[in-house]
């Protein structure tokens, strides 16, 4: 984001909103990075355990939202939905083992 050093000096809060975006927007790229494995999971898992799936996909993105929400308001706020969706993907990762191994 280009700003205008002369305008965004006078304002203090002005930084903040900022870098409240920076890290709105930097949580949305760590939920990109990780959502295709997720994505392929559902696909792999869903067949096999369509309830548990449907499950850990609302606890997946419900995590990711608090993590956004978290990271936007400032740095460590963001633990709650970090833990929420990597228990959601670790949970799918493993039945997704357990789909692989028994066919």
């Amino acid at each position: 984001m280009q700003v205008s050093p002369v305008i965004a000096s006078h304002d203090p809060s002005f930084w903040e909103q900022v870098g409240a975006y920076n890290r709105a927007n930097r949580s949305v790229h760590h939920m990109v990075e990780n959502f295709g494995a997720f994505v392929a999971g559902m696909f792999m898992v869903g067949t096999v355990f369509p309830f548990p799936t449907f499950v850990l996909a609302c606890i997946f993105c419900i995590g990711r939202v608090l993590h956004q929400v978290g990271y936007a308001t400032g740095y460590g706020s963001h633990g709650k939905g970090f833990l929420l969706a990597f228990i959601a993907q670790s949970t799918m990762d493993g039945l997704a083992m357990v789909v692989w191994c028994k066919a």
